[in-house]
């Protein structure tokens, strides 16, 4: 199932427009929006099925004209006893509409997409993933790429890189106005193994682990062991970008150059990506150092279809000593959320952890996993904890 990933709340505005289109309370909608949605209810009805809780328009502003944008996926819209209704071998429309001083609406943007997200930021940011022909050619069925949508005052076009990689082939990166696609760099080595955990350590851990997982379910005494085990081994895998955003945030306003010094076991790339002050590898999870003029956030991401999340750096900063308090959590649909932690190293300042995941639905999606640290020294600010052990 295409996934709707990373939505985001700005300011007082619900970001994202739940369920069919049938009698739900909501924003003012403009009517174009309103009709397309109302479109996929008749589909629905038509096919044999009835319009359920999926949700599956984002509100967004996509322009940074500072007007509410949206976003529909029909990928995501629940029609029940036909799920498969708007997916296509995997893939699924999404369509941007861009909302205009009176609050009338045009559709600027339509395509089958493998998966797409959308990034927090003014204006809010869509990552898109496309399959075979639509990555250009040379490309096979099976060959992926991603890019970054940006808008151009009349549509949305590609503003960052392009990566493809066909099943079993090395990654290719296409850079916009470059002349030709060049080969990225070769994965990084295996890390060495990180330090033991500092804090607890295993047996600590589980036995919590078990603790929390009984009071939510009894019947989880009989299962909870391997659950926990196999929780471990994302901490264990967690404990390489731990020690890198504790580094990063270990002092005063850290310039580039301090980011990068702090930041040895990470591979950083000759050229940042797009948008970014600096890139690189650290084992299997990318990283990405944003801010303007300096450095404002340091996180690390991961990506892969049809896989299980790997990764659990809340867990492993807690491992290394550090004192996690989660603030706030927001859940978005079924096994996809985001959490927000004050993270207190021994000895240092609080800063502000925001971790984003989401488990793929289907063997044919994307899951996704992402821990940014703050560097501005702004603090994690307390929120609603509603369904936060629901993904």
């Amino acid at each position: 199932m295409i996934g709707r990933v990373g939505a985001v709340v700005a300011a007082g505005i619900l970001a994202v427009v739940a369920s069919s289109a049938h009698g739900q309370s909501r924003p003012p909608i403009p009517s174009v929006v309103l009709a397309h949605m109302q479109s996929l209810d008749t589909r629905c009805l038509a096919a044999g099925g009835r319009d359920g809780t999926g949700r599956y328009v984002i509100a967004q502003d996509f322009t940074g004209d500072g007007r509410l944008d949206y976003l529909v996926s029909e990928g995501d819209y629940d029609c029940r006893g036909r799920p498969g209704l708007f997916r296509n071998n995997g893939l699924a429309r999404v369509d941007i509409f861009v909302t205009g001083p009176s609050n009338q609406a045009r559709r600027v943007y339509s395509e089958e997409l493998l998966a797409y997200r959308v990034l927090a930021g003014r204006p809010a940011k869509v990552q898109i993933a496309r399959r075979g022909a639509a990555c250009g050619p040379g490309v096979g069925p099976q060959g992926q790429c991603a890019a970054q949508l940006e808008w151009n005052g009349q549509g949305f076009g590609e503003g960052v890189s392009v990566a493809r990689a066909a099943p079993g082939a090395e990654a290719v990166v296409s850079r916009p106005g470059a002349r030709s696609a060049q080969p990225a760099a070769p994965e990084p080595t295996a890390l060495p193994a990180a330090p033991p955990p500092a804090a607890g350590g295993k047996s600590e851990f589980v036995v919590r682990c078990r603790r929390e997982l009984v009071a939510l379910d009894a019947s989880a005494a009989s299962w909870a062991q391997q659950v926990c085990d196999d929780r471990w081994n994302q901490v264990v895998a967690s404990l390489p970008a731990a020690d890198l955003l504790l580094a990063v945030t270990g002092g005063p306003a850290a310039t580039l150059a301090d980011v990068r010094a702090r930041g040895a076991a990470v591979r950083w790339a000759a050229r940042p990506e797009a948008k970014q002050l600096a890139s690189g590898k650290l084992g299997g999870l990318n990283v990405a150092v944003v801010g303007t003029a300096r450095p404002e956030a340091v996180e690390v991401g991961w990506g892969e279809i049809g896989a299980d999340i790997p990764y659990d750096v809340a867990e492993a900063l807690r491992q290394r000593g550090a004192k996690v308090d989660q603030v706030s959590c927001r859940k978005m649909g079924v096994g996809e959320g985001e959490r927000l932690f004050a993270v207190t190293p021994p000895g240092r300042p609080t800063f502000a952890l925001t971790v984003f995941q989401r488990t793929a639905p289907t063997g044919g999606a994307y899951s996704f996993y992402s821990a940014s640290a703050n560097l501005t020294g702004k603090p994690a600010v307390r929120g609603p904890m509603i369904d936060c052990n629901d993904f």
